[in-house]
C-alpha cells in the first residue's frame, strides 16, 4: 500500500511539473517561477508533444492503478483522472487553439502583468522575465495565426477589443521599468516596441484575414460538452436534467422577484425597482473606496458570526488591468498563488472608461449600484471566492492546491449570496431584489451554456434570451455569451455547483442532526480544495466524522 501510494504521488508530481512546463504563464500565476521568462509553445509541434506526453502518462497511470485494488482509488486519483480528462478533451476535441483568438493575446499580456503586479522577488529579477516575455510576443502570436481555422465571429470581435488595449498596457510597463532602471532605457524600449508591433500585427490579422472567414458555429458540440460534464466535472446529471434545473430555477426566481417587488413597493414591478436602484451608485473616483469599505464589513461579519474559516490571506483591491476590461465590465478576482511566500488575492474593479460617451459611462456605473456592491463583494471576497481560494491553497497535496474546478469555486460563491441573505447581512431590501435577479441570471446562463454548445441557440439568440429574461444591458449580455463560447461549461457552473454544495450540506445536516454546525461544515468543504463537488463530498463528510459510502473513483 505504501509503495503504491508513493507511485501515485510520483505521478501526481509529474503531472504538476509537466503541466506548468507546458503552461508557463499559469505557472507564474500559481507561484512556480521556473518558467517566468517563457510563453507557451503553441506551435503545431508543441501541441503534438503535449498529446504524446498525455497518451504516455495516461497509460502509465492506468498501469499503476491496475497493480492494486479499489481501496486506493481515492479522491486524489479521481482528481488526477478528471484533470487528464479535461486535458484530453481540450487537446483532442475542443481545440481552443483553432477556435479562440482571445486566448493568445491574453496569455501574452497576463504573462507580463503577473510579473509586474506580484512582488514575489526583487524587481530587478522580475524585469528580466518581463523583457523576455515582451521579446517573445511576436513569435508567439505569429505561431497562433495559421491554426485559427474555425473561429466563431463574436470571438474575433472580442479579440480585437483585447489587442486594441495592448499597446497602452505595454506603454505602462515600459514607463514603469524605465523609471526603475533608467540606465537600461534603450533595451526596455526595444522590448516594448517589439511587443507593440506584434499586437498591432495580430489586430491586422484579425480584421483583414480572420474576420472574413469566421464561422457562425459558436458551440463545441453536444458530445464534447457532455464529456466535459461527465469526465472533467464528474457530474452524474444528464444534460437534459441540467438544463431543466436552469429552467426551474429561472421560473422560481422570477416568481420570487415579483413577490419581493410587491412587498417593497406594490406600485412598481421588479424591473422598475432595479432600474431605479441602479441609478444610485458611487462616483467614478470613489469606486475602489466603496468596494474596500464593503469588503471590510463582509469579512468582519463572517468572523463575528463564525460562518466560515476567514483566513488572514491578503486581498488587494486594484483597478482591472486594461487588457481585461473588454470582457470584464465590473469586477474580477485573481486567486492567491499557493506557492508564493507572500500570497495575495487580487480583487479587480473595472474603472469607468471616461473616453466613452456619457450614456455608456452611465451604463457601466449602473453595474456598480450601491445596492449591488454587497452582492459582488460577497461573491468575490468574503465569504466567496477569496475565502474559498485561501482555504484551498492549504490543501494537503500540490495537485489539490492547484485544482480550480468551476463547479466548486463559482458554485460556492453563488451559495454564499444565499447564505449571507439567510444571516440577514443584506439590510437593504433592494439588495435582496438584486440577489434574486442575479439568481435568475445564473439560471439563464445554464440554458445558454447548454443550448449554445449543443446547437439549439445561436449567439444572437442567446444574447436576446439574457437581455429579455433578466434585464441586463445588451453589451453585458454580449460579454456573457462570449464567455460561454470561450469557456464551455463555465456559465452553468455557478448554479449547478451551488446545487451540488447544497446537496452535500443537506446530507451532512441529516446525518449529524444537532451536531451540525455551519462553520465546521464550511471548513471541511473548503479545506479539501477546489475539486469537483462530487469528489469533495467524501472528504467533507469524513472530516465531519460521518462514515461515507464508496470512495470517489471506485
Amino acid at each position: 500500500m505504501v509503495e503504491t501510494s508513493k507511485g501515485l504521488s510520483a505521478l501526481n508530481e509529474e503531472f504538476v511539473e509537466v503541466t506548468f512546463r507546458h503552461e508557463p504563464v499559469l505557472a507564474t500565476a500559481v507561484g512556480i517561477h521556473d518558467y517566468d521568462h517563457l510563453l507557451p509553445d503553441e506551435s503545431l509541434e508543441g501541441f503534438a508533444a503535449r498529446r504524446a506526453w498525455l497518451a504516455d502518462f495516461s497509460a502509465r497511470v492506468a498501469r499503476e492503478v491496475s497493480r492494486f485494488g479499489p481501496e486506493v482509488l481515492d479522491t486524489d486519483l479521481a482528481l488526477l483522472e478528471s484533470r487528464l480528462a479535461a486535458m484530453s478533451i481540450e487537446l483532442n476535441e475542443v481545440e481552443s487553439r483553432r477556435r479562440d483568438p482571445v486566448r493568445g493575446p491574453e496569455n501574452a499580456l497576463d504573462g507580463v502583468f503577473l510579473l509586474m503586479s506580484r512582488t514575489f522577488g526583487p524587481l530587478v529579477e522580475r524585469k528580466e522575465a518581463v523583457l523576455a516575455r515582451l521579446m517573445a510576443t511576436p513569435a508567439y502570436l505569429e505561431r497562433l495565426q495559421p491554426q485559427l481555422d474555425r473561429v466563431p465571429a463574436p470571438l474575433v470581435e472580442a479579440a480585437v477589443e483585447v489587442v486594441a488595449s495592448a499597446p497602452a498596457f505595454v506603454d505602462d510597463v515600459v514607463r514603469a521599468l524605465r523609471r526603475s532602471f533608467p540606465g537600461e532605457a534603450e533595451r526596455i524600449e526595444h522590448a516594448g516596441d517589439r511587443a507593440r508591433l506584434a499586437f498591432l500585427a495580430y489586430r491586422e490579422f484579425l480584421e483583414r484575414d480572420l474576420a472574413p472567414r469566421a464561422t457562425a458555429q459558436a458551440g463545441i458540440g453536444a458530445n464534447a460538452f457532455r464529456r466535459r460534464l461527465r469526465e472533467e466535472h464528474r457530474l452524474d446529471l444528464e444534460l437534459e436534467a441540467i438544463e431543466q434545473l436552469g429552467r426551474d430555477v429561472l421560473a422560481s426566481s422570477l416568481a420570487a422577484l415579483d413577490e419581493e417587488a410587491r412587498r417593497i413597493d406594490p406600485a412598481r414591478d421588479w424591473r422598475e425597482q432595479i432600474s431605479a436602484a441602479a441609478a444610485r451608485h458611487p462616483e467614478p473616483a470613489h469606486l475602489l473606496e466603496a468596494y474596500g469599505a464593503e469588503t471590510e464589513r463582509a469579512r468582519d461579519f463572517v468572523v463575528e458570526r463564525r460562518l466560515a474559516p476567514a483566513e488572514h490571506d491578503v486581498l488587494e483591491l486594484v483597478e482591472t488591468p486594461i487588457h481585461h476590461r473588454a470582457l470584464v465590465p465590473w469586477t474580477l478576482y485573481l486567486t492567491p498563488p499557493p506557492f508564493d511566500e507572500r500570497p495575495a488575492g487580487i480583487f479587480f474593479v473595472t474603472p469607468v472608461d471616461q473616453s466613452r460617451p456619457r450614456e455608456q459611462q452611465e451604463v457601466q456605473l449602473r453595474g456598480h449600484a450601491f445596492a449591488r456592491i454587497p452582492l459582488i463583494v460577497v461573491h468575490e471576497a468574503y465569504p466567496g471566492r477569496h475565502l474559498q481560494a485561501s482555504c484551498a491553497r492549504r490543501a494537503r497535496t500540490r495537485l489539490r492546491q492547484l485544482a480550480s474546478n468551476d463547479l466548486l469555486a463559482e458554485g460556492w460563491a453563488l451559495y454564499c449570496a444565499e447564505l449571507m441573505d439567510e444571516q440577514d447581512y443584506f439590510g437593504d431590501p433592494l439588495t435582496r431584489l438584486f440577489r434574486l435577479r442575479d439568481l435568475a441570471l445564473r439560471a439563464c446562463r445554464v440554458i445558454v451554456d447548454t443550448s449554445l454548445h449543443c446547437g439549439r441557440l445561436d449567439f444572437d439568440q442567446a444574447v436576446d434570451l439574457l437581455e429579455r429574461q433578466v434585464m441586463i444591458e445588451r453589451s453585458e449580455a454580449v460579454r456573457e455569451v462570449r464567455r460561454a463560447v470561450i469557456q464551455p461549461t463555465h456559465l452553468l457552473s455557478y448554479l449547478v455547483g451551488k446545487h451540488q454544495i447544497e446537496g452535500i450540506r443537506a446530507e451532512a445536516e441529516r446525518r449529524l442532526g444537532s451536531n451540525f454546525h455551519l462553520h465546521d461544515f464550511h471548513r471541511a468543504l473548503l479545506s479539501a480544495g477546489a475539486l469537483p463537488p462530487a469528489l469533495v463530498r467524501e472528504d467533507t463528510l469524513r472530516a465531519l466524522g460521518v462514515t461515507t459510502g464508496p470512495k470517489a473513483g471506485a
